[in-house]
């Protein structure tokens, strides 16, 4: 029983320190700030839309140079790697402007990540 608990301490320890993890969650959170301010400004779904599209560009470039980093680790070509990446980052995207086209009638905002 002790060394479930030790093995889930220490791998939650190894996660709080994943560069990976780390770029993708300050390029989330910096889009929740976007979608957030976005709201409360009620802006217009369409003008949101570009807003996302060119937000944040120090924290996507960060989290795409680590994501294509790993890709290549693994023996992905450049280009594969840079489609990866690019595919993960609009995931990310798609999902802030989904949730503000469900939020800015509401005024609902959303709770940045730990």
């Amino acid at each position: 029983m002790i060394t479930i608990i030790a093995t889930a301490m220490l791998s939650m320890a190894a996660m709080k320190g994943d560069p990976m993890d780390n770029a993708r969650k300050a390029f989330n959170n910096c889009m929740i700030e976007v979608h957030n301010v976005a709201v409360a400004e009620k802006s217009a779904p369409n003008a949101f839309i570009k807003i996302s599209d060119e937000a944040c560009p120090t924290e996507r470039a960060a989290y795409k140079a680590i994501l294509v980093k790993s890709e290549r680790s693994y023996g992905s070509s450049q280009a594969e790697a840079e489609k990866f990446a690019a595919e993960e980052i609009q995931m990310l995207v798609d999902s802030i402007v989904t949730s503000f086209n469900e939020n800015v009638e509401s005024g609902a905002k959303l709770t940045p990540e730990k």
